[in-house]
């Protein structure tokens, strides 16, 4: 905190106005202001009858002028910015503009990056009162001196008392639409000490907030028809015991809730195993490296036997999970690199996030960058350029091969399929992934169905194996169209004529094997390729797959039905027999658009 003398504002209002900023990255179920909601339910407790606060929301891809325009329609006397990473630049452009052009208002930066480097941000001169660490105690001190009611704030503040802070959620200050995204904050503190996080320099006593408090906001989120809960405890399960009862409250109040959470696979027993697996929840697990002597040098643990063997009990338990890895690290290089990505996949998580390595200021990797050989960048995102081990080419290189990776594996939907791929092409996966990266052009496609199946159609044509090549391309059609099927809420397609509509829960798919029977034999264990290949039964024709009264139907179509239903689909003018209406009808391909959706109840 910056200045402590008393500098009250001239009231030009019956309440002081806050304006509380919180810039995203983009529109997300995780853009949620919990941060400045925080601090504004801290500032409505203890100064309700003094400060309006109004919450700002914008992203980074909302134009400085509209996001000042915002800001300025709340009339604020002090506006506060919660400063991370990627939102710096922007919101020190916006604290400049405002600066400029209203002097007279009082600006405050906290968050994030202020608590990691709060010197940097003093330096730009734009920031009346610069607030590292938790805020609620220290924005509420900083509103009294501006009150006049308190000449004497000073700097040096305790951790917050969690019982003693109020819930936005519960005092109504955040109230998303309906099915969007809540983040959930637990704890605070990590009792873990890795040398590239802030968490590490932070409190390693883990502070809960009280148990009531966290069952009424999950009654709560329920209440107000939130989609998914993303938790924010950096380290879910560190201590089991409280991690089991949290997951049993979780079970038993938020049924119809979808969590996401992330956790240490150490700390994984099969009963926590069995408790993730009652909910519905996606598992992201910092994995960072898959050699031990790498993740040593930034004080980070790690057993590849346990490891694997505790992913296997969320595997056997039927639990979505996914992994982090960094490339950069020190003493990493690009081999080791891409031995930890066959590490990684040899579990088939169901995702896949690699991010390169940032010297984050404040945290003992940037303390040691130097020492360390580490080349990064001065500004945010400050990510690792180059090393003693790892040159900038091969760094590109790493980045180009997790690009490809993301649109084949994660975006592709390719965890039922990849194993069997790589099996049977045998290739490893940083093989496969490296050869994608040299055929894929450099600006990545926007659908990845197509370029999958041309891709691994060629793969195995190289290898003079069309069989397995068109029973490839019948796998990715199956589960990169058919079964999202399960999952997707498609719109309502306009009416075609006589008061029809196609069913949106529709697709039209060429198979050269029988799908069903592939299913079946998939069902039964049945997964060399070479084996399929020879005892599928060939059809080489289209398939109508779809949602009808909550069941997924796949039917072969007839030459004259495939062509009238291609004409639908993509919506050229034509004459639809009354024998081939008929059949729509029946089969749930057309459906009455003044009627019930045929796709419902799934």
């Amino acid at each position: 905190m910056t200045p402590s003398l008393c500098n009250p504002l001239e009231k030009k209002r019956n309440l002081m106005e806050l304006a509380l900023v919180s810039i995203h990255i983009e529109e997300s179920p995780r853009a949620v202001p919990l941060g400045a909601a925080m601090l504004a339910a801290a500032v409505q407790q203890s100064l309700g009858d003094k400060v309006n606060t109004c919450l700002v929301d914008s992203t980074l891809q909302q134009e400085v002028r509209e996001n000042l325009a915002r800001i300025l329609a709340c009339q604020p006397q002090v506006v506060g910015f919660s400063i991370a990473v990627w939102n710096r630049h922007r919101a020190l452009e916006i604290a400049r503009c405002l600066k400029e052009d209203h002097p007279e208002i009082v600006l405050l930066a906290g968050g994030p990056e202020v608590t990691a480097d709060p010197e940097s941000l003093r330096q730009t001169g734009l920031f009346d009162y610069v607030l590292p660490g938790e805020g609620e105690r220290k924005i509420v001190a900083v509103l009294r001196v501006l009150l006049g009611e308190d000449c004497t704030a000073g700097n040096d503040f305790q951790d917050v008392d969690l019982a003693e802070l109020p819930s936005p959620y519960l005092s109504g200050l955040l109230q998303p639409a309906s099915g969007s995204g809540a983040l959930w904050e637990l704890s605070r503190g990590c009792p873990y000490r890795c040398d590239f996080c802030f968490e590490s320099r932070g409190s390693s006593v883990v502070r809960r907030f009280p148990l009531p408090r966290i069952r009424a906001e999950l009654r709560q989120f329920g209440k107000m028809g939130f989609g998914e809960i993303f938790v924010l405890d950096p380290t879910f399960n560190y201590h089991r015991q409280t991690a089991k009862e949290l997951l049993r409250l979780m079970v038993k109040e938020g049924r119809n809730l979808r969590f996401s959470l992330e956790i240490r696979a150490e700390c994984v027993d099969r009963e926590m195993a069995e408790l993730f697996s009652r909910l519905d929840c996606s598992l992201q697990i910092g994995l960072q490296s898959a050699h031990r002597e790498v993740l040593r040098r930034v004080h980070r643990d790690f057993d590849p036997e346990e490891f694997r063997d505790k992913v296997l009990l969320l595997h056997e338990a039927g639990v979505s999970y996914g992994f982090d890895l960094i490339y950069g690290l020190p003493r990493d290089s690009l081999n080791g690199f891409l031995a930890s990505l066959d590490f990684a996949l040899s579990l088939a998580p169901n995702h896949l996030d690699i991010f390169p390595l940032a010297v984050l200021p404040g945290t003992r990797l940037a303390d040691n960058a130097r020492r360390l050989g580490l080349n990064s960048q001065n500004e945010a995102p400050y990510q690792v350029l180059s090393s003693t081990t790892f040159s900038a080419a091969d760094m590109a290189r790493a980045a180009r091969v997790a690009a490809v990776c993301d649109f084949f594996y994660n975006r592709g939907r390719a965890v039922p399929w990849f194993g069997l791929l790589l099996d049977s092409l045998g290739l490893r996966p940083s093989e496969f992934f490296s050869r994608l990266a040299d055929w894929l052009p450099e600006t990545m496609p926007e659908q990845p169905l197509e370029w999958q199946k041309n891709f691994v159609r060629q793969m195995f044509l190289l290898q003079e194996r069309p069989a397995e090549a068109d029973l490839c391309a019948d796998l990715l059609s199956y589960f990169g169209l058919v079964e999202p099927l399960l999952d997707d809420s498609p719109e309502i397609p306009p009416p075609l004529q006589n008061g029809l509509t196609l069913n949106p829960a529709l697709r039209l798919v060429y198979f050269h094997h029988d799908p069903q029977q592939l299913l079946r034999h998939l069902d039964e264990g049945v997964t060399d390729l070479q084996e399929l290949a020879f005892f599928l039964t060939r059809v080489e024709r289209d398939y109508y797959c779809g949602m009808v009264h909550g069941k997924l139907e796949i039917h072969p179509l007839t030459s004259e039905q495939s062509r009238h239903l291609h004409n639908l689909v993509s919506g050229a003018p034509a004459i639809l027999p009354a024998e081939f209406i008929n059949f729509a009808l029946e089969a749930g391909i057309l459906m009455d658009a003044a009627g019930p959706n045929l796709s419902e109840s799934r």
